[in-house]
């Protein structure tokens, strides 16, 4: 595929390629990929030559060119320093990027140390570590998979992010302890994570306010902390189909090999057909099938199934959430509008999504030129979205 382009967007990480179109600026190709993200106001670009294009909200370092602050409005510029990327994402505002050598940088925003760097602003990208198969990030912290099975973690830790049974931050990766099992799959929740090990579990740690990593919780907004890994013993069921797996605010889903989406905790964000933030539940559930991309995070999800459609579902209190989610799963595009989904992602208030004629729409909450880019601050930009072009 020519031109290819991974694209992050604020919350998420699309692939794409690229193509020319006269008169216009290229739109992007269809792709494959997505990745897990909170970014809020931030786009990022992986090309196929692995270079890192950064654009929107740059006001805490994020263009990782050695300054701490561009204006929103300028063009998408290139992260000088990465060269032969294959991954990146993001936090709330720390980015992250992974090589093929399988090197981890981060760069951006780091009070509590989330880019893994020194210094509050980390205006270059510098090394995290090495020998890293996977990387997350959750709202103000990071993750990493290493080849050998091990995971590690970095940044805020005052819920239990980091899993290493301490309560301060950290800025430089600290070894969190499976039992002895090696990982295979991690995700990022919010204020937590998820570990699938080679050995049929999945282990969870970090924030379980109504039950979000799988054990019984108390009700949603109220915390209780999991400081290290815990076995999540309603998941081994499902734990060697496991393909993907992240979590919200309070919540958490898998996709499964065949196709089946299952979610816990907070109902009223995982398409149980309520608006209640009342009901929650450690228990699985299957919330729908056939899917073959899933994009969780903060208060909702994007899936797109094996046939072309896409679906969101999640809580409807709030910015943009009532036109972005709903109580249960809700087709937002489908193939017989001329032009397939091919591929999903997202933000903390916002969804993007990739047509197979090369269109990238972007729907939600709009600021600092992330959807819009004629006008930082339009409003909530609704279905079927806008379109979102990058330069050449």
């Amino acid at each position: 595929m020519k031109n290819l382009l991974k694209v992050a967007l604020l919350a998420s990480c699309v692939s794409w390629g690229l193509a020319a179109q006269a008169g216009d600026i290229p739109p992007p190709l269809p792709g494959a990929g997505i990745s897990q993200n909170t970014l809020i106001t931030t786009g990022l670009a992986l090309d196929q030559n692995g270079r890192v294009h950064v654009w929107g909200f740059r006001g805490s370092a994020q263009q990782g060119n050695g300054v701490q602050s561009v204006p929103s409005s300028a063009a998408p510029a290139i992260v000088e320093s990465l060269h032969n990327i294959k991954y990146v994402t993001g936090g709330a505002y720390h980015l992250l990027a992974l090589d093929e050598s399988g090197n981890v940088y981060g760069w951006g925003q780091s009070g509590y140390g989330e880019t893994g760097c020194e210094g509050f602003y980390v205006k270059t990208p510098c090394k995290v570590m090495s020998g890293v198969t996977q990387i997350v990030a959750g709202e103000y912290w990071s993750g990493a998979l290493g080849a050998d099975g091990n995971v590690y973690t970095w940044g805020h830790n005052l819920y239990g992010q980091l899993g290493n049974g301490a309560s301060q931050n950290s800025k430089v990766p600290v070894k969190i302890n499976l039992n002895g099992e090696s990982a295979r799959l991690i995700g990022g929740a919010y204020e937590g994570g998820f570990a699938v090990t080679e050995e049929g579990h999945v282990w969870a740690w970090g924030d379980n306010e109504a039950s979000g990593l799988g054990f019984q919780g108390p009700n949603y907004g109220v915390q209780r902390i999991v400081r290290v890994p815990t076995l999540v013993p309603n998941l081994t069921p499902y734990a060697a189909q496991i393909t993907y797996i992240a979590g919200g605010n309070g919540w958490g889903q898998a996709l499964l090999e065949d196709g089946r989406v299952i979610g816990w905790g907070l109902r009223a964000a995982t398409g149980y057909g309520t608006t209640s933030t009342a009901l929650s539940s450690p228990e699985p559930f299957v919330i729908m099938e056939n899917v073959e991309k899933l994009f969780s995070r903060y208060v909702g999800s994007f899936a797109l199934t094996r046939d072309g459609l896409l679906f969101t579902w999640g809580q409807t209190g709030g910015s943009a959430f009532p036109m972005i989610y709903g109580s249960a799963p809700n087709l937002r595009y489908q193939y017989d509008r001329g032009d397939k989904v091919v591929d999903i992602g997202g933000g903390k208030e916002h969804l993007f999504f990739l047509t197979e004629s090369g269109k990238l729409m972007g729907v939600g909450y709009n600021d600092l030129h992330k959807l819009n880019q004629k006008t930082c601050c339009a409003p909530i930009i609704d279905w079927p979205g806008v379109q979102i072009h990058l330069n050449p």
